[in-house]
């Protein structure tokens, strides 16, 4: 027998279970289930009608969709620029201090503005790139920084990391 492969190829034996076969057991506890199912529910309702505390929360889990988050009233939140990001930032923790909303809605309110900053620092650096660029002798080409040049290399002035 080779080491990492205990079955040699062609052994049908060693196979497994097909794939998309089901287990035996979960196919009779299936199968029951469906036989049952209604008396189950009918015994499940009764002990919740009875007050059966746990048997209330295990049905109404299954019977009500989970709560949504209503919308929050934040008022202006000035996003033009990266002073206006830090009041909007500053207004919304006050607003989280004070309870009028919670910490998942800063949270999200917290991830548009830094959603803004980063579109507001793009915006500028591609702005500073341009100016480099127009005002350049050689259009697009800027200068390499200062460093050590490859000597060994076949091909004249190229840079080394």
């Amino acid at each position: 027998m080779k080491r990492g492969r205990p079955f040699e190829p062609g052994n049908q034996f060693g196979r497994g279970r097909p794939k998309g076969s089901r287990n035996k057991r979960s196919s009779i506890v299936k199968q029951m289930l469906d036989e049952s199912s209604e008396s189950i529910m009918r015994k499940a309702i009764a002990q919740a009608l009875e007050g059966d505390v746990a048997m209330l929360r295990t049905l109404l889990g299954y019977m009500l969709p989970p709560p949504k988050e209503l919308p929050c009233d934040t008022g202006p939140l000035p996003m033009g620029t990266v002073e206006e990001l830090s009041q909007s930032f500053d207004a919304t923790l006050k607003r989280v201090a004070s309870g009028r909303i919670t910490l998942s809605q800063a949270g999200e309110i917290f991830d548009r503005i830094e959603a803004r900053r980063r579109l507001i620092e793009t915006q500028e650096l591609e702005g500073r790139m341009s100016a480099l660029e127009r005002n350049h002798p050689k259009a697009g080409a800027l200068p390499l920084p200062p460093g050590r040049w490859n000597k060994k290399s076949k091909k004249a002035n190229t840079w080394q990391t």
